[in-house]
C-alpha cells in the first residue's frame, strides 16, 4: 500500500476515534487476544455502518476488510476504501475471485475482518452466519477471531448515515481464537461449513450478550 496508504490510515484511525469518543465513547475488552502477526481471520457481529470504522480503529494490528462492491459505488467512499485496504465482495452469491484475493491476504501473514452476517442485523439479532468464512478458515489455516459489539446501532442505526450520541458507550468484547481444527471438529466436506457456522454463532452470540451486560453497568 505504500507510505502514504499506512499515513493515511493512521490518520484516519485517530479521526474514527475523536468520532467515536463524540458519541459516547468505546469500552473494550479482549483486544490483547487478537494475535499481532500472522495471518488471522476476526469475526465480529454487523449492527451498523459503524462497525468496519469501530473495528479498523481498535484492533492492534492493520487490516484488510471484506466489504460490500456496493461501497464502491459510492464517489467519497469508494477511493477510501481501497485505501484502506478493502476488498469488495458481491453479497448474497459466490465470489470466487474475491475469496481467493481473501487467502491471499491471510496467506501472506495479514489480518482480514469478514463480518460472516454478511449484512447489517436490523433489530440487533445475530443473522444465519454464511459459510465464506469457515472456507477461509480451511484454506488458510488462520484461527478466526471472534467479537461481539454492541451499541453501534443507537449511534449510527441501520440503513442511516447520520451518526448521534449513543447514549451510553458502545461495547466491544474479543473472544479467543478458533483453530481451524477447533471450528471444523474434524468434520470433512460439506459438513465442515455447517459444524464451523455452529460453532462461531455460538461464540459470537455469548460475546455479544457479554457487550450488552457491560453497557448496563
Amino acid at each position: 500500500m505504500g507510505r502514504m496508504g499506512a499515513g493515511l490510515r493512521t490518520l484516519l484511525k485517530l479521526m474514527i476515534r475523536g468520532l467515536l469518543g463524540s458519541l459516547g465513547g468505546v469500552r473494550a475488552s479482549g483486544l490483547d487476544k487478537i494475535p499481532r502477526t500472522g495471518g488471522v481471520i476476526i469475526a465480529p457481529n454487523h449492527l451498523s455502518h459503524l462497525d468496519p470504522l469501530l473495528i479498523g480503529a481498535l484492533i492492534p494490528r492493520d487490516a484488510w476488510f471484506l466489504a460490500t462492491d456496493e461501497l464502491f459505488t459510492v464517489p467519497a467512499l469508494g477511493p477510501i476504501a481501497r485505501r484502506l485496504r478493502t476488498i469488495p465482495i458481491r453479497q448474497d452469491s459466490p465470489d470466487r475471485a474475491a475469496l481467493r484475493r481473501a487467502i491471499d491476504v491471510l496467506n501472506r501473514g495479514d489480518a482480514l475482518v469478514v463480518f460472516p452476517e454478511g449484512h447489517e442485523s436490523m433489530d440487533g439479532d445475530l443473522l444465519p452466519l454464511q459459510a465464506g468464512f469457515v472456507l477461509l478458515a480451511v484454506q488458510s489455516g488462520c484461527p478466526v477471531v471472534p467479537i461481539g459489539i454492541w451499541g453501534t446501532q443507537r449511534a449510527l442505526p441501520p440503513r442511516e448515515w447520520r451518526p448521534k450520541h449513543a447514549g451510553d458507550t458502545i461495547n466491544v468484547c474479543v473472544g479467543d481464537p478458533i483453530t481451524t481444527a477447533e471450528l471444523i471438529e474434524g468434520t470433512e466436506g460439506r459438513r465442515r461449513f455447517e459444524v464451523g457456522r455452529r460453532k462461531l454463532d455460538r461464540a459470537m452470540r455469548e460475546l455479544i450478550l457479554r457487550a450488552k451486560q457491560d453497557s448496563t453497568r
